[in-house]
């Protein structure tokens, strides 16, 4: 696929609809890496900047690149004051190390993905932490949906995209740079009450089903802590 294709798919969605999940979301990530006050956060395929926004109010010094100029423009009336770059995720237009690389549901969407990990790699400091977000080829949604309708209910929005098992992308990470110090299951949080509103009761169940009661290996998504391969590795 072309890289010019690509951006351009991706500025006609930052245009319209965007691509951003509950601020909850970007707080739990954060949580994760651990404290940012002085440490340099890079967002790989940053979107709208909502994470490095959420950064930057805990003291990071917070850099985002993406492909998208659409992405970028609302990154930056998100407000997170981050150094801001038009750059593939394949081959970042940058040489610093950082303390922390989220790459947040976008691997799976580049050309090559193995070319990513290993960037992120290249980017890490010894001492450093990445958090990358991959689908899952075997969700529970996906099962339920073959199970029930014959196919996967998901066709996907975005021009690219590659799926496989939690195993399957553990290996991935550890054959591109990466060493996996733990790994959580990401599944849509059941929200009740927003917006000074009730949302839907049956979605509020379903989700609550999804979040807590399915098994750690039919999740939707995966977060994976890493490091540098050169590092110590730890265990899951």
């Amino acid at each position: 696929m072309l890289k010019n294709d690509i951006s351009k798919d991706y500025d006609r969605i930052f245009s319209t609809h965007g691509l951003r999940a509950e601020s909850s979301y970007y707080k739990w990530i954060i949580s994760i890496l651990g404290d940012m006050k002085n440490k340099a956060l890079l967002d790989i395929s940053c979107g709208e900047g909502i994470l490095l926004a959420e950064a930057a109010k805990r003291g990071a010094k917070t850099f985002g690149v993406d492909l998208s100029w659409e992405a970028l423009k609302k990154t930056k009336v998100n407000g997170s004051g981050s150094y801001l770059a038009l750059s593939d995720g394949e081959k970042v237009c940058l040489n610093a190390k950082f303390d922390y690389i989220t790459c947040l549901g976008s691997l799976e969407h580049y050309n090559y993905p193995e070319e990513g990990a290993r960037e992120i790699a290249r980017l890490l400091k010894e001492d450093g932490k990445a958090l990358i977000v991959l689908p899952n080829e075997f969700s529970m949604h996906v099962i339920l949906d073959v199970l029930f309708k014959g196919r996967s209910g998901d066709d996907g929005f975005q021009i690219i995209e590659k799926l496989a098992s939690f195993g399957q992308w553990k290996e991935f990470l550890e054959s591109n740079g990466l060493s996996v110090l733990k790994a959580y299951k990401v599944n849509e949080r059941p929200v009740f009450w927003k917006a000074g509103k009730i949302r839907s009761i049956s979605k509020f169940l379903r989700n609550f089903w999804f979040c807590y009661l399915t098994p750690f290996y039919f999740a939707r998504t995966f977060a994976f802590l890493c490091e540098k391969k050169s590092a110590v590795a730890g265990g899951l």
